[in-house]
C-alpha cells in the first residue's frame, strides 16, 4: 500500500500532515542553530483511523521522522547532535493503547505518554518541557476532532511558553455551522473556545464565508493576544469531495523566520491538496455512475487548480492586498517586513503575490522604495528596505478603482 492509499477518504489529513512534515524539517534544522534541544507536544495524538501499521499515516510517526531527518541533517552540519524530545497525549483507552505501544518502540528519543484529557495534563506538559533545560525550544501541536477540549483558558499556559511556537487544527467547519445555534451548552463551548462572546458581535449580518473569515481571524487574533506572539498565519485545508473548508491550520510564532518556513509548507501543500481533491472526486463520480474515468498519460491527475480554488485565492490576495494598501495609505511610509508580516496573515497569500502589488505600484508611480542595496531591484526581508506612498490626485483615484 502507496503511502496515497493510506489517506483514501480522509485526504483532508494527508493535506494536513504535508504542512507539518514541510514545515518540521527546516523548523528544526533553523531552531538547532539556535537550541540544542527541541520539545515536540502532540496534545490530541491519536492515532484515529491510521491504515498503516507502523502508523505512518498518524502525526505523531510523521513529527518522529521529519524530526529525525533534521538531526541527521544538523549533525553532518554542525557535529553536534540535536536532542529531540517528545510529549504525546491521548484521551481515548484504546488509541492511546495503540500510541503507547508506537512510543515503546522508539529508542533514539525521549518519549513521554500519558492517557488524559488535554484539561488535566497541562501541568504535566509544562513540566515536561521545563524538564528539556533552558537550551531546549518546545512545538505545541493541538489537533483536536472537533472544537472542545482545548478551550482558550486551559492552552492559555501553553501559548505563553516563550521560547515556542503553536500549531492549532481549527475545526472550521462544524464552528461556522454549529456556531449561532442557541443551546446554552453549545453557546458555553464556543465562549470557552475563543474566552469570551465578544467575537460573535463580529459576525452579524455577514454572509457564510464572510462569517468564517471572522471567526478565523477572531480565533487568530486571540491566540496572538493570549501568547504575545509576533505573527499568526493560517492555512485553508478543504473538503476533499466539497467546494467548501473543512479546518484551518492557524499557526503562531514569535520569529519571523517561522512564518516564512510555514508559508513555503502551505504552499506545497496546496498543490497536493488540489491533486487528491480531484482524485477523491473522480472515485465519487466513478462510485455514481458505475462507470471508470480513464485518463490517458496526456491527462494526468490534475496539474492546475479547480476554478473553487483559484477564486478562493484571488479572495484573500486581493484581501490580503487591501490590508496592505491601507497601512500604505495610513502611515505614508512602511517598513517592507510590516507590509509582509500583514499579507502573510492571509492565507493563499506569498511573497511573490506582494512584490507583484509593489512592481505595479512602483511602475504606476504610487510608490517608491528606499534604503535598497546596489543593483537590489525589489525589496528583500531583513534588509530594512522601505516603502513610500505618493500621494495625489491620480494615485487616489487609482486606487479607488483597486
Amino acid at each position: 500500500m502507496s503511502n496515497g492509499d493510506f489517506y483514501i477518504d480522509r485526504e483532508q489529513t494527508q493535506v494536513k500532515h504535508i504542512i507539518l512534515e514541510n514545515y518540521l524539517k527546516r523548523f528544526a534544522i533553523i531552531v538547532g542553530s539556535r537550541w540544542d534541544t527541541i520539545t515536540y507536544v502532540d496534545c490530541f495524538s491519536g492515532p484515529w483511523k491510521v491504515k498503516s501499521e507502523k502508523f505512518e499515516d498518524s502525526s505523531f510517526a510523521i513529527a518522529l521522522e521529519q524530526l529525525r531527518k533534521a538531526r541527521d541533517i544538523h549533525k553532518k552540519q554542525t557535529g553536534k547532535t540535536l536532542k529531540l524530545r517528545c510529549f504525546f497525549l491521548e484521551k481515548t483507552p484504546s488509541a492511546y493503547a495503540k500510541l503507547k505501544q508506537f512510543a515503546d518502540r522508539q529508542d533514539d528519543v525521549k518519549i513521554e505518554t500519558k492517557n488524559k484529557k488535554l484539561e488535566n495534563a497541562i501541568q504535566d506538559i509544562l513540566n515536561f518541557v521545563q524538564d528539556g533545560g533552558p537550551k531546549s525550544f518546545p512545538f505545541i501541536f493541538i489537533d483536536p476532532t472537533g472544537w472542545s477540549g482545548f478551550a482558550l483558558e486551559t492552552i492559555t499556559p501553553l501559548l505563553k511558553l516563550n521560547p515556542g511556537e503553536v500549531l492549532i487544527t481549527f475545526m472550521t467547519e462544524h464552528i461556522r455551522r454549529f456556531i449561532e445555534w442557541q443551546q446554552e451548552q453549545n453557546q458555553e463551548s464556543f465562549i470557552k473556545l475563543f474566552g469570551s462572546g465578544e467575537f460573535k458581535d463580529e459576525l452579524k449580518g455577514l454572509d457564510e464565508k464572510d462569517r468564517e473569515d471572522a471567526i478565523v481571524t477572531a480565533y487568530s487574533q486571540c491566540v496572538k493576544r493570549v501568547g504575545a506572539f509576533g505573527y499568526t498565519s493560517s492555512a485553508i485545508v478543504l473538503h476533499p469531495k466539497k467546494n467548501r473548508t473543512h479546518f484551518h491550520l492557524i499557526y503562531a510564532t514569535r520569529g519571523r523566520k517561522g512564518v516564512e518556513v510555514f508559508k513555503e509548507a502551505e504552499k506545497k501543500a496546496m498543490s497536493e491538496m488540489e491533486k487528491a481533491r480531484d482524485e477523491a472526486q473522480k472515485r465519487e463520480r466513478e462510485e455514481r455512475t458505475g462507470q471508470t474515468e480513464i485518463r490517458l498519460f496526456s491527462d494526468p491527475v490534475t496539474q492546475d487548480p479547480s476554478e473553487y480554488f483559484r477564486s478562493l485565492r484571488e479572495r484573500y490576495v486581493s484581501r490580503a492586498r487591501a490590508a496592505v494598501l491601507a497601512l500604505l495609505q495610513t502611515k505614508k511610509q512602511l517598513a517592507y517586513d510590516e507590509a509582509w508580516s500583514s499579507a502573510m496573515t492571509f492565507p493563499l497569500t506569498w511573497e511573490s503575490d506582494l512584490k507583484d502589488w509593489i512592481r505595479e505600484w512602483k511602475q504606476d508611480g504610487r510608490l517608491e522604495t528606499t534604503d535598497m542595496k546596489e543593483k537590489q531591484r525589489v525589496p528583500q526581508l531583513g534588509e530594512g528596505n522601505c516603502l513610500i506612498w505618493k500621494e495625489s490626485r491620480t494615485s487616489s483615484s487609482n486606487e479607488q478603482s483597486d
